[in-house]
């Protein structure tokens, strides 16, 4: 059990926990919701207080030093007793009403996700939605949102939640840019950086003088390098149909993407909030399964 003393010194500790899962003081921020300068103020006042220094600043992030791993199992612990309580007290709420936090990959958000969230928002004033667009799987036990939306074909058993629909890729180019290639130039592909350096076997069955011109690790990246006319990518079909200006390259299949996951803490799933957001995001987007798998386009 952590003590009194602890349990006082918690909003100076999650700074140093935050730090310490990311390695940098940029991703503590992001995950706390503030700034730079913010995170580093907080550590060097619990520095000051403890009287010893908790990380150690390399090359390659912070790393903590004795006296930090100290603390941060000191965080761990509290952080454990206070989210158990949090999950407890949040299980047993049943006003339709208050804070509902939710994650989405922005795109889906941008294309499709947007129209959805007016309409819960409208039919429930109540709720407060907070937002966050991310890719990254946030932390459904450590309370970082209440509701995920992921694309991921097999989530984390020890979430609750439902399969909502399939998706499709293809690969997709500016108009522009393929008017513009003549059959001899090179065809240039904007590649995800775990794709490797070279063009996909179905690209180079199709187009052997393909080529990668640059690497990516984001897609949000890779839609503006498309709409730029860099080059051809593979993208989900909700994405590259979306866009007017984009063309689906000829002579290359579509082919199964990862499927839409909506998931929350397993002692939540009943809170009328979540249940009943979860239950109406899952309606809404079934009903765009066709543009999912690229069946239609917008």
């Amino acid at each position: 059990m952590c003590n009194n003393a602890q349990m006082e010194n918690w909003d100076d500790l999650k700074y140093a926990l935050a730090i310490y899962r990311h390695g940098t003081l940029s991703g503590a921020a992001r995950t706390l919701g503030v700034n730079h300068a913010t995170v580093s103020r907080r550590l060097s006042t619990l520095e000051t207080q403890m009287g010893a220094r908790l990380f150690d600043r390399m090359s390659d992030g912070l790393h903590p030093t004795e006296h930090g791993e100290k603390a941060i199992e000191s965080a761990i612990e509290i952080e454990r007793h206070i989210l158990s309580l949090e999950v407890s007290i949040a299980a047993k709420d049943t006003v339709l009403a208050g804070p509902l936090k939710i994650s989405a990959p922005q795109l889906i958000v941008q294309l499709k996700f947007a129209d959805i969230l007016a309409e819960f928002k409208a039919l429930y004033p109540q709720i407060d939605l907070q937002i966050i667009a991310t890719l990254d799987a946030v932390n459904l036990h450590r309370r970082e949102a209440d509701v995920s939306i992921r694309v991921v074909n097999e989530p984390e058993n020890t979430l609750w939640g439902q399969r909502v629909l399939q998706q499709n890729c293809m690969y997709y180019a500016s108009r522009s840019y393929l008017e513009q290639r003549q059959v001899q130039d090179p065809l240039n592909c904007l590649n995800f950086m775990w794709r490797g350096d070279q063009p996909a076997p179905e690209v180079l069955k199709a187009y052997p003088n393909a080529r990668v011109i640059a690497r990516f690790d984001d897609m949000v990246a890779v839609y503006g390098a498309v709409n730029a006319g860099m080059g051809i990518a593979r993208m989900p079909c909700f994405i590259g149909d979306s866009n007017p200006t984009f063309q689906r390259v000829p002579h290359i299949d579509s082919a199964p993407y990862h499927d839409l996951w909506i998931l929350t803490h397993p002692d939540l799933r009943k809170v009328p909030r979540i249940q009943t957001f979860i239950r109406f995001a899952a309606t809404r987007l079934r009903k765009l399964q066709p543009f999912f798998l690229g069946e239609l386009s917008t």
